[in-house]
């Protein structure tokens, strides 16, 4: 019988093959720096910080540049003020999302009433697996997206005693139930820490776009400047025509920050007035169909509490539920938008805002250090050794019937492993490279292991082929699991510890590579032996 028919362990393998290849063939390698070249960035700090310090930022920056640990990108800090990214990305579009990512504090507040209820610091994660994660349909042309998080708690505490009977009844249903009127949050992404100064007729503009209202950047209708302003604790300034600022403003603005961000249509009075005071400006020109006043002081979104949230049903605050699960949400047009809007708000979440802003960032583009030929002289020798590897094999047993099963089965698991990256798109480095060639090595040495335990035991025991068979898996197996024992801790503390992260891609291969190995290439290479020593000792027996 036909041995694909007759051991589903090989048909396994064959099916894990033909996938695989399938994989490669649609998604294509996708090579990382050290053959296709990349995209460094130097970062600058605004100050110096403190060792610490700068390998936290370090990972932030991490997390954003590389949220999937896809795009082979490497992260380390010089000195106490500078940190360098390395990244296996040319794309344009993708490197300026990924230079904004870098650029944003990160700095996530919620603010009621003029007072922070929470800031990004104190979410503890972002629940990605829960139903309300994730964008869903509307209408045709309005898609909302929905992001649940998960408050520590120090801030359940705070949201439960600033929002309790943030609601006023206003009238009545038909079923006697009070209809409420409840506050609204708003909340902040990097607010700018700087006097604000805007023109009056730009504030009475501004005014009238915000109580209409924009879906399009989350701004309900009704929506007040004044109270705006209130939730973002700054100092705003409204200039007349002439240009004159008001001194005793200025002066108490100045105790605490020495910036100050002028509306486009400012006069030169106005600026030059606030640089002699020390102040350094900056003038913000108008984003189209956007607020002035909405877009300088960076808010999100703004979200009205309910009834239940607030605890309208109790009269005493000690007996008020706490939420420590909440959800933030917006809307666009268009499904691509929401997606980004969605995966942009989580990735910054996730890794957390930075102690210190980014001063500057200089790009430059990297060439590949080995390029085609390193790769072809890697399976030039590496078809060197699998010749060596038959040879011997061969001088060993004296048949040439195990020489095809051991190369066939190596050839498989690099067609598997590279269909592995193929599919979730891990770029092929030197690191992942390194493993292929480990795994292969590894794989080999446990084929040779399975044929000595099945083959090589077949004049000096009385065991049953099936017993030897379990002997040598047990072998394979408990070797696989030492391997994986020692990569795990690689793949769990690299992101998180300098210089670790550049054997990434080593350790995710090579466990990889172990799991094909024990599920898949070596029960069908056993099978394989098992059936040509069953031959043999049939020929034997005759």
């Amino acid at each position: 019988m036909n041995p694909l028919i007759k051991y589903w362990q090989i048909s396994l393998l064959v099916l894990f093959i033909l996938v695989s290849l399938i994989a490669i063939g649609f998604w294509g390698i996708k090579f990382g720096m050290d053959f296709n070249g990349g995209t460094l960035y130097q970062i600058e700090l605004q100050k110096g910080v403190s060792s610490e310090e700068i390998s936290r930022i370090a990972t932030i920056i991490s997390q954003r540049v590389d949220p999937s640990g896809l795009k082979d990108a490497t992260v380390y800090p010089v000195g106490n003020q500078y940190i360098v990214v390395q990244l296996s990305e040319t794309n344009p579009a993708e490197l300026e999302k990924i230079e904004g990512r870098i650029r944003q504090q990160g700095k996530f507040e919620s603010a009621l009433n003029g007072e922070v209820v929470f800031t990004g610091d104190e979410i503890l994660r972002v629940l990605r697996g829960d139903n309300s994660y994730g964008v869903f349909r509307l209408s045709d042309n309005a898609f909302e997206w929905s992001l649940p998080f998960v408050l520590n708690s120090t801030a359940v505490k705070s949201f439960k005693e600033k929002t309790f009977h943030q609601c006023n009844a206003v009238s009545f249903s038909s079923n006697g139930t009070p209809v409420y009127d409840c506050e609204k949050t708003v909340f902040f992404l990097d607010k700018p820490n700087a006097l604000i100064v805007i023109s009056e007729e730009q504030f009475d503009l501004d005014s009238q776009s915000l109580f209409e209202g924009n879906m399009k950047e989350n701004i309900p209708a009704e929506t007040s400047i004044d109270e705006l302003i209130e939730d973002s604790q700054l100092k705003v300034m409204i200039i007349d025509d002439t240009g004159a600022i008001d001194y005793n403003l200025a002066k108490l603005a100045l105790e605490k920050t020495s910036n100050a961000i002028v509306s486009f249509d400012a006069p030169q009075k106005t600026i030059d007035d606030l640089n002699s005071l020390g102040f350094s400006v900056l003038v913000s020109e108008k984003i189209e169909e956007k607020p002035w006043i909405w877009s300088t002081l960076n808010a999100r979104q703004i979200i009205r509490l309910t009834d239940g949230i607030t605890n309208e049903d109790v009269a005493d605050i000690t007996q008020a539920k706490e939420f420590s699960t909440l959800r933030i949400s917006g809307q666009r047009e268009t499904v691509q938008e929401a997606r980004a809007d969605l995966e942009e708000l989580a990735i910054l979440l996730e890794s957390g805002s930075l102690p210190t802003p980014v001063k500057t960032i200089s790009k430059e583009t990297i060439s590949p250090s080995l390029g085609e030929s390193f790769a072809s002289n890697v399976l030039l020798m590496g078809l060197i050794a699998a010749i060596i590897v038959a040879l011997i094999i061969f001088i060993r047993y004296r048949t040439i019937n195990l020489v095809a099963p051991i190369l066939l089965t190596g050839f498989s698991e690099i067609i598997i492993m590279m269909g592995f990256l193929a599919f979730t798109q891990r770029p092929l480095d030197l690191a992942a490279f390194a493993g292929i060639i480990a795994a292969i090595g590894t794989g080999v040495d446990s084929e040779i292991v399975i044929t000595e335990e099945i083959m090589g035991k077949t004049k000096t025991s009385h065991e049953s082929l099936i017993h030897r068979a379990k002997n040598a898996l047990f072998i394979i197996i408990t070797s696989a699991f030492t391997t994986g024992g020692v990569m795990l801790p690689i793949i769990l503390f690299s992101r998180s510890l300098p210089g670790l992260d550049k054997l990434f891609g080593f350790a995710v291969v090579t466990i990889i590579g172990a799991v094909i190995g024990i599920f898949i290439s070596r029960p069908a290479f056993t099978k394989l032996v098992e059936s040509i020593v069953q031959k043999k000792e049939r020929e034997e027996l005759k």
